[in-house]
Order: C-alpha cells, then structure tokens, then sequence
C-alpha cells in the first residue's frame, strides 16, 4: 500500500463535467481503436477537433457516446471502413492498435496473431486518409518484439506510405497520471 501514498486522493477520478479547453486549434483529428477515449480526451483538452473515433467493443462505444454524444463515433471492425472520404482532410490520425500480440504479458506472436495484423488496417487507413501527422500507441514489448525485426516492418511500412518515424518512445505512463505502467509511441510526419 506504500506506493499508492504517492498519488492524491483524486487520482484516476473522472469529472462529471469535464475541463475541456474552449479553443478550437484548427486541428482535425481521427482516432482508431479508440477504446473509451482516453487519448481522444487529450486531444480535444489540447485543441483537436474529433472527426471520427472508431471502435469494435459495444461498451467502449457506449462510453465514448455518453461522455462525448457530438463526437462522430463510428462502432465497428476497421477492416470494413472506407477510409478515402477523410483523404487529405484531416490533420492528425491516432491509434492504439491491439498490444496482446507484442506484450511481454501475451503469448509474442506478432503478426501471426490476427490482432497484431491490426497494425496494417492502421497502415490502411494512413494510406486512405493521408493525415499530416500520425501518433500509434503499443506496449514497451513492441519495441524489441521478435528482435526488432516487428518494429523494422512497421518502420518500412510507414516510409513506403510517405512518412518520416521520429524514433519511439517509451513513456512512464504514471508519470502522466495515466494507470499504467509504460507505453512505446512512435509518430511520424508526412514528408
């Protein structure tokens, strides 16, 4: 119990009436495995304006919905959208693609598991959308996945695609109050 002394007493609660940054920064946005929207509500905090977030999990989108019922939420597998209506429309594209198959707590299949093939719909709707930037979100394990070699084909892919990676990251995510340990980012800009 001596590590939770570390956080207040209002750590991890959410606001029934959130703080939500009242300028719009021209910024559009499209968010993919959206989850509950915890990345999407950062977004919008620093000024993004939510064009899409997509989502398979029915209860993930409930919450997306009744947090956010003006955000565009589109419920349903990403491998059967139509990404080209958003092409050279939107300014940022971000996505946490499935980490079960990178993780160290997983079984390490990669892409031999259909939910670390998620990253090519990623790469899919990058391709169809042709946003300014993109930001993808995993687990630490993706950066020394199978040797490195997992996060090469993720490189490759993206600069076949046009883009420039900035090397990933690994974050403490507590140090952002966020209730997990660490998390690899990788982004990159359209060259």
């Amino acid at each position: 119990m001596k590590n939770l002394e570390l956080f207040p007493d209002d750590f991890g609660r959410i606001e029934t009436t959130p703080n939500r940054r009242t300028e719009k920064s021209g910024f559009t946005g499209i968010e993919l495995f959206a989850g509950a929207g915890g990345l999407a509500l950062g977004l919008e905090k620093a000024g993004f304006e939510a064009v899409l977030l997509n989502e398979w999990d029915k209860h993930a989108c409930n919450t997306l919905r009744r947090n956010r019922p003006e955000w565009n939420v589109l419920e349903g597998d990403i491998c059967e959208i139509d990404f080209t209506p958003y092409r050279d429309k939107i300014d940022f594209l971000s996505g946490g693609f499935p980490c079960q198959a990178f993780s160290y707590a997983g079984k390490g299949e990669g892409f031999n598991d259909i939910r670390g093939t998620m990253f090519f719909q990623f790469a899919r709707a990058i391709s169809e959308i042709r946003p300014k930037v993109i930001l993808g979100e995993n687990v630490r394990g993706l950066v020394t996945h199978d040797g490195g070699r997992t996060l090469a084909t993720i490189k490759k892919t993206l600069q076949e695609l046009g883009y420039r990676l900035i090397e990933p990251k690994i974050l403490n995510a507590v140090k952002y109050r966020v209730p997990q340990k660490t998390r690899a980012y990788f982004h990159c800009r359209h060259t």
